[in-house]
């Protein structure tokens, strides 16, 4: 479960009134973070945030808080204080010139006196800021009063408005320990630059017109002073207006140091003073751009960064004795006390709080020894540049698919396959002679890459499995190697083979061969084309195990029997080229209709198996080219932490025989900078691990955790968006995707919990069939659903063939696009809030179809608009499986009508080799349906969505 959500509300509007608009979007919060103990007046920018009523924090406990309206009347009270004393400074000047929070008021008033000298007493200097904070509440926008208590614990939390069009999208927040300040205009200038006393975290923000913001300080000679720019990493949006780049100047105006970018967009400067003295800092946009939403917050001070907690994992029921450390911070001595509950601890400390792994299996931490060199830097091949060297170079090396054989860690034949793929791009100006003698060169390359591995990983550290370790990349370049012992490994084989049996038009999958009935090796039976065909014994494996040559419309068996000294689940690791199904002592236990390329681990399933003596069956099927199967027994998760420990290193994981050879990558699972492989081991024996920085960064503070483990059925699942917000009467959809399946076929049910009253889910799931990674829910409220909001969690669950069932949370994710990329952010929960009407309500009918081979089927869609809607909308469909299609990809829905209807039609492939074939009609009953959602968009914005609709293949269902 996540962590409790703090709902803070204070009602200024009375006789709310809510509408359905566009989606309300926080699009940045001023200032964007506060210290313990303290209050902090926060400006609100944002769009469609009309009627904002409410307030939430999520994360930790320890902030309370209300909103303020803009708009209202000045409190004159004061105005005669504020004009006698501050009428003729231009620093003041009036509430109605500038536009600056009650907060940056308050601030200036209270730096005319301390810097400027004003001559104000304070019971006047008291009224003027009460006076000024009134005019500027009352001409400002949205704000919000945060009480941060004494005893909130540091760290981010994330704020949204619930206003009359839902809920916003989250910004973060920041609690912290540091003395901050605002900035205060006018800082334009040196000479005007505001005086800051260190450590000190300013809160500010970059204005149009190119807005350069100066702050002086007095510093300390050999002082190694730290500051850094949060600004991107608070809004990764702003990229599009502020890159911020920060200069420090002594008292004479030599720049002594500059920097446009450390984490990313951010500015660091890290400089030992070289005098005692005064020193200026300016932060400005690289371009000289500016925005209100170009908020930032600049830590200085003699301050660490790039902190973390060494080792960052131990195991459970033990006292780990650890080191914090980082940039500017020597190393302590840390203690950390765990319990025995496994999973992410979170260390508090007076440098922060640091993510730490509590593992329920043998923990060890990488030893000091000479550092790794990646075997890219040992020199190109002996005897120079060879000509396929130099054709390599010519034609391959710009792509990034391509690159070199030392800076991508893939197998020979992976290299083989991708640059027969690129070959055959049609950009790509390789002819069929170049590819093979290009082929052949990166084929010697990585057979000599992994000669250099295989002497480094004599020397190489060894762990236990099952269990973990602790390292970090210390320099830049570094790669890390350890070695661990697979005591257990087992594969399938020899193998009984027999084929071809014949699947033209794809009719071989369901149809019921010889081999189904009886296994009899001494028998001859009739193939494809008449051929007479027997039962032969090889010990081949992969896509020489039925033929060395591709052979089309064709299916074949392979039968092989296993040992087992008693009843167990072993964990099958397959792929297929390209249907499969697979008995096991005559029980059907996997079923998939698929086409694709052959690789290792496209599935993980369990294999059920008795005491004894097991049969095990499979049958192939195959459209065109290459065909086969790989089945490996066993499995391990080698799972690299890095993003979940807050560090700085994006991974490449390798997993390598004890030749050097390369068995399997991960560098980043779901996009994230954590790493799996999931493998299965085929022999015991020395395997190891190949660690490193993808753009061979390192540093202290680049640690990591690996984990060697056997694999055990999981999941993992995102949802988006994260804040759905539902129009009375009106639906809105979620698309939740499957990160990681791993040791199971069946179906993923979704569902949606603590909904606010009125709204309903759809039953719906993520289904394995077809390589489906996608599942979609709808949220309906109803007419008279009460306008309210509520946190949800949406929950996937999957009872698996051995009866274990698996529950996981989906992470919730924002996705939001920058020059027409796409890109996400995860957020802490999913927020759902019932709004008033929608602008266009969609309805279909039926609400539930069939849709068999030969018969199209007809969805009538109803549109209801509210008054003065009249535009034309584009209507198109999501969540319909891979073989069925709308007769027409987009319906125009004019603006003068309300009904149509759209076709669905079957899309099967069954015969060619020019494109993949597909038929969602031949396989496994289904259990439950697919979930169609019918979108209606404004150009490429969809505004609307129709309740779920269940779709089934060929027959009605079949209950399992």
């Amino acid at each position: 479960m996540r962590k409790s959500t703090v709902f803070l509300l204070s009602v200024i509007f009375p006789g709310l009134l809510f509408a359905q608009g566009n989606q309300p979007r926080l699009n940045s919060l001023f200032p964007a973070g506060g210290q313990v103990g303290t209050t902090v007046e926060m400006k609100v920018q944002g769009s469609d945030l009309e009627g904002a009523h409410t307030l939430i924090i999520e994360g930790e406990p320890g902030i309370t808080g209300e909103l303020h309206a803009g708009g209202g009347e000045i409190d004159n009270t004061h105005q005669p204080v504020f004009e006698a004393n501050c009428g003729q400074c231009h620093e003041l000047r009036s509430p109605n010139n500038r536009s600056m929070t009650s907060a940056q008021w308050e601030a200036t008033v209270q730096r005319m006196i301390a810097e400027k000298g004003a001559e104000i007493r304070a019971d006047d200097a008291r009224k003027i800021i009460d006076y000024l904070k009134s005019a500027a509440r009352a001409s400002g926008g949205l704000t919000a009063q945060l009480s941060i208590s004494p005893d909130a614990p540091i760290g981010l939390r994330e704020v949204r408005i619930v206003g009359k069009n839902g809920t916003s999208t989250a910004w973060p927040f920041e609690v912290s320990h540091t003395d901050e300040t605002l900035e205060t205009e006018s800082n334009n200038l040196p000479e005007a630059a505001t005086v800051i006393q260190l450590p000190r975290i300013i809160n500010g923000a970059i204005n149009p017109g190119g807005d350069e913001d100066y702050y002086v300080f007095e510093g300390v000679k050999g002082e190694r002073c730290v500051f850094s720019v949060k600004a991107y990493r608070l809004n990764n949006v702003s990229q599009q207006f502020f890159n911020p780049t920060l200069s420090l100047f002594d008292a004479t105006g030599t720049e002594l140091a500059r920097n446009n970018g450390f984490y990313s967009l951010d500015a660091l400067i890290d400089c030992t003073l070289p005098a005692d003295g005064t020193y200026l800092l300016r932060l400005r946009d690289l371009l000289y751009r500016g925005n209100p939403d170009a908020v930032y917050r600049l830590t200085c001070g003699v301050i660490p960064y790039n902190t973390y907690l060494f080792p960052p994992a131990g195991k459970i029921d033990e006292v780990i004795q650890a080191k914090i450390g980082g940039e500017n911070l020597p190393e302590t001595e840390w203690q950390v006390e765990l319990d025995s509950q496994p999973g992410i601890k979170h260390i508090r400390t007076p440098y922060g709080i640091f993510p730490f792994i509590a593992n329920n299996f043998p923990e060890a931490v990488e030893e000091t020894r000479e550092r790794a060199v990646a075997a890219s830097d040992r020199g190109a091949s002996d005897g120079g540049s060879s000509e396929s060297e130099i054709l390599f170079e010519t034609k391959c090396t710009a792509c990034h698919e391509l690159r070199s054989p030392a800076n991508r860690a893939l197998s020979a034949d992976e290299w083989t396959q991708t640059i027969t793929r690129m070959a055959a791009k049609e950009n790509a100006d390789i002819t069929p002679t170049e590819r093979a003698r290009i082929s052949a060169f990166v084929a010697q390359e990585a057979r000599r890459l992994g000669e250099l591995i295989a002497l480094q990983l004599e020397h190489a550290q060894e762990f236990v499995t099952p269990g973990g370790i602790s390292g970090r990349i210390s320099e830049l370049g570094e790669v890390d190697y350890y070695r661990f012992t697979i005591s257990e490994g087992a594969q399938l084989g020899p193998w009984w083979v027999i084929h071809p049996f014949d699947n033209t038009n794809e009719t071989g999958f369901d149809t019921v061969y010889p081999p189904e009935v009886e296994i009899d090796f001494d028998k001859e039976y009739v193939g494809k084309d008449g051929r007479k065909i027997g039962w032969y014994r090889t010990n081949r494996r992969g896509e020489n195990l039925f033929s060395n040559v591709p052979e089309d419309d064709v299916t074949g068996y392979a039968v092989t029997f296993l040992e087992s000294e008693r009843e167990q689940d072993y964990l099958l690791s397959l792929g297929s080229d390209d249907t499969i199904k697979i008995w096991v002592n005559d029980r059907l236990i996997f079923s998939k209709y698929v086409h694709r390329p052959l690789r290792r681990a496209d599935d993980v399933i369990q294999l059920p198996v008795k005491k004894g003596k097991n049969k095990i069956l499979f049958k192939i099927t195959n459209g065109y080219g290459p065909w086969g199967f790989f089945a490996d027994i066993g499995g391990y998760s080698i799972e690299l932490s890095a993003e979940r420990l807050n560090s700085p290193l994006s991974p490449s994981l390798t997993l390598l025989n004890a030749a050097g050879e390369v068995l399997a990558n991960n560098a980043g699972a779901g996009g994230r900078r954590n790493a799996i492989i999931d493998y299965s081991f085929t022999q015991p024996g020395i395997y190891a691990v190949r660690i490193e920085d993808i753009a061979g960064k390192g540093g202290a503070g680049y640690i990591y955790h690996l984990n060697v483990r056997p694999t055990t059925p999981d999941f993992a699942i995102s949802v988006t968006p994260d804040n759905p917000n539902v129009g009375r009467g009106g639906t809105v959809l979620l698309e939740v995707s499957l990160q990681r399946r791993v040791g199971f076929t069946e179906p993923i049910r979704l569902s949606v919990g603590n909904l606010p009253a009125g709204i309903t889910a759809s039953e719906s799931a993520i289904l394995a069939s077809g390589g489906n990674n996608v599942g979609y829910l709808t949220l309906t409220a109803a007419h008279d659903a009460e306008l309210a909001h509520s946190v949800v969690e949406v929950v996937g669950t999957v009872t698996t063939a051995a009866g274990q069932t698996i529950q996981r949370a989906a992470t919730p994710i924002e996705s939001y696009r920058i020059q027409n990329n796409p890109l996400t952010v995860q957020r802490k929960n999913v927020v759902v809030s019932v709004t008033a009407s929608p602008p266009v309500r969609l309805s279909t009918l039926p609400e539930e179809i069939t849709i068999t081979p030969g018969s199209p089927v007809d969805i009538v869609v109803k549109v209801e608009r509210q008054s003065g809607n009249r535009q034309n909308l584009n209507l198109t469909a999501v969540g319909l499986p891979n073989g069925v299609r709308l007769q027409r990809r987009t319906t125009v829905l004019q603006k003068h009508q309300n009904k149509t209807t759209l076709t669905l039609v079957p899309n099967i492939i069954a015969t060619g080799s020019n494109e993949l074939r597909r038929n969602p009609f031949i396989g496994n009953p289904q259990t439950l349906p697919y979930t169609v959602v019918i979108n209606a968009a404004l150009g490429q914005r969809r505004i609307a969505s129709s309740p779920a609709i269940k779709l089934w293949l060929g027959t009605e269902p079949t209950v399992p």
